[in-house]
């Protein structure tokens, strides 16, 4: 139980933090018209709201699709096993939010969970097929966001601005 609240209390400290700095960075120029080059801008508390509320969106609606890859799909977890990937995985997250790295903690519980997997001394106790969907919706995650991205922003800028 202490492990699942330490992977919980590291996904909050950096999936936030990597959600909430970029927008806040971006509306801290468009309040003051500048760039602020020091990296010392504040965050604005509902910011982190609506970043944590971000965070919990995907948890509801494909967080139990991807949990039951990561838990089930990979390789076969008992309790010791899953004890090793949240404590590696939550320390490796907590580590990389100190020193200021931006990391996926999703990324760090599925290298942690192919390690655990690989303790086996046998390639064939991981799901390579698994880690390799998984792999993909990795690097589909990019184009899909920028696409995204690009149409809400060609939507917002072609917006009729006048009243007639």
């Amino acid at each position: 139980i202490l492990t699942a609240c330490l992977a919980s209390f590291a996904h909050g400290s950096n999936d936030v933090s990597n959600a909430a700095g970029p927008v806040s960075a971006i509306y801290d120029t468009w309040k003051h018209g500048r760039v602020d080059v020091s990296g010392n801008s504040p965050v604005p508390k509902w910011i982190l709201a609506m970043a944590g509320g971000g965070i919990v969106l995907g948890l509801l609606t494909l967080g139990y699709h991807v949990m039951r890859r990561v838990g089930n799909g990979i390789t076969y977890l008992t309790p010791s096993r899953g004890f090793s990937v949240e404590l590696g995985a939550s320390l490796t997250v907590l580590t990389a939010s100190q020193l200021g790295l931006p990391v996926s903690t999703t990324l760090c519980l599925v290298g942690a969970t192919v390690s655990v997997g690989l303790c086996n001394g046998n390639l064939r106790a991981i799901s390579w097929r698994n880690i390799g969907i998984i792999f993909m919706s990795w690097m589909l995650t990019l184009p899909i966001s920028g696409l995204l991205a690009g149409l809400i922003f060609a939507f917002g800028s072609n917006a009729p601005n006048k009243m007639i």
